[in-house]
């Protein structure tokens, strides 16, 4: 590899602040010049790849870590030699290492924004917004840090996502400037760029450390009556509809995973089918032995390959015999009715999804809206009975403070007099910090439901906890 210039002092000084809180703590070594340096090897690496690309050459996975070895052996040896010109002392074997390991671990193929992009969980949002600057979310309390940009021109912003995306089998150019792609760690990013005034990137990190309902608990996401009825809804053997409402980074596909993981173990051989625009859920397959995982196809930089969720649920669900289906995000994409069609139509146990509302009362509308999005048109009174048959319970989740909890949990009744009744059996209540269960008595149809695993009393109708007002 020819010697390169080393690169000026805006990546270093972009990712001070964001990426030494998220990596951890170096042992009392100097933690700005770890990143500096991490952050040369990032330049580097990209250069080099930006370099292949307009070759129009693809580097294999084991050439790009390749690649990072001898940006770490350059970046290194460069730091060695500017200490002696400089008459200092050069860097130690404690900060080589820590410059080793992240470089590695950010790898070749997430490049500048390897550090921040690896540190899922302390992010959950990563948005670069150009040259100019970078904003990272904090997982657990939802704190905003800015840093400036890690990149030095929009231009860079531009060349970044588009490798990404091509490795993606995915185009960012002049006609298409708009793509989603999924980066091998995982995290999912969407590129914008040449309609906007700078390029964008929006990267949404995905960690498993909730993994279940005694997880959110101790996390204060709900009590633990909420925690218990999921618990059993998750345990039955008869048809259930469940749905998590929420807005954006609510926590909703959390509890969603976390829900799944409560299905008793003795069940890992039952077909639990997962359905999703973009992978999410990452069910394990050691508990789930009989797991499939539907994910939606874009058409590839050829223009063919697309294939939709509507296409899968309406063709393929019920010839794979689910037991349960596990659907990510129900959005106006035409794959709504198919599911609610499909729940009535002997999946097992049912159903359980996400979807972006305000409250759990306006779930129920918002489905009725979806429903009218693709291919087939079905009157306005079906697709409300049709609702009504196939969801149980709302779980509403939203951001209280500075953590997310289980705000609303609303039961589904019958399809009576043009609508879709329901009942709020759980509120929101300041006092106590958590929903708390109402006064409104469960449906006899729910409290059957749950009799057939649990006994259903400890979740009857009940006053406000001692001492609330």
């Amino acid at each position: 590899m020819a010697r390169v210039a080393r690169p000026g002092p805006r990546p270093a000084a972009a990712l001070v602040e964001a990426v030494t809180l998220a990596s951890g703590p170096g042992g009392g070594v100097d933690e700005e010049l770890v990143a500096g340096l991490v952050a040369e090897v990032a330049a580097v690496v990209e250069a080099r790849l930006a370099q292949a690309r307009r070759a129009g050459m693809t580097l294999a996975p084991t050439d790009r870590l390749a690649l990072v070895e001898e940006a770490v052996a350059l970046v290194l040896a460069d730091a060695r030699q500017d200490a002696a010109e400089d008459g200092v002392a050069p860097p130690s074997v404690a900060v080589e290492e820590l410059v080793r390991g992240r470089a590695q671990a950010a790898g070749a193929d997430l490049g500048v924004l390897g550090p921040v992009l690896t540190a899922a969980h302390r992010f959950s949002d990563v948005e670069v917004n150009g040259a100019v600057n970078m904003v990272c979310t904090e997982r657990l309390t939802g704190r905003r840090l800015e840093a400036p940009s890690p990149f030095d021109s929009d231009a860079a912003v531009w060349e970044w996502a588009a490798s990404r995306a091509a490795l993606a089998g995915r185009r960012f150019d002049e006609a298409n400037p708009s793509v989603r792609f999924r980066l091998p760690n995982g995290v999912r990013v969407h590129a914008l760029g040449r309609v906007t005034s700078v390029t964008h990137l929006d990267c949404r990190l995905f960690t498993p450390r909730l993994d279940s309902l005694a997880d959110l608990a101790s996390a204060a996401m709900c009590g633990p009556d909420v925690a218990a009825l999921l618990a059993a809804t998750a345990a039955l053997r008869v048809p259930f509809g469940l749905v998590i409402s929420g807005g954006t980074g609510a926590g909703k596909t959390t509890l969603l995973r976390a829900w799944a993981n409560a299905t008793p173990a003795d069940r890992a051989l039952e077909r639990v089918v997962t359905v999703e625009d973009e992978a999410e859920l990452f069910l394990d397959r050691a508990r789930f032995r009989n797991l499939v995982e539907f994910e939606t196809r874009e058409s590839n930089v050829d223009g063919r390959g697309e294939y939709s969720m509507e296409r899968y649920l309406t063709a393929d669900l019920r010839r794979q015999t689910p037991s349960r289906v596990l659907l990510g995000e129900l959005k106006p994409d035409g794959g709504v009715l198919p599911l609610l069609l499909g729940a009535g139509q002997g999946i097992g146990q049912g159903i359980a999804t996400t979807i972006h509302a305000l409250s759990a009362a306006d779930v129920v509308a918002r489905l009725q809206t979806y429903a009218a999005f693709g291919s087939r048109t079905v009157a306005e009174p079906v697709v409300l009975a049709t609702i009504a048959r196939a969801i149980d319970l709302v779980v509403h989740v939203a951001h209280v403070g500075s953590r997310r909890a289980v705000t609303e949990i609303r039961e589904i009744g019958d399809y009576q007099a043009g609508m879709v009744t329901s009942a709020q059996l759980w509120a929101w209540h300041p006092g106590a910090g958590r929903a708390v269960r109402t006064e409104i008595e469960m449906s006899p149809t729910l409290r059957d439901k749950l009799g057939t695993v649990t006994d259903p009393r400890p979740f009857g109708a009940a006053r406000l906890p001692a001492g609330l007002p």
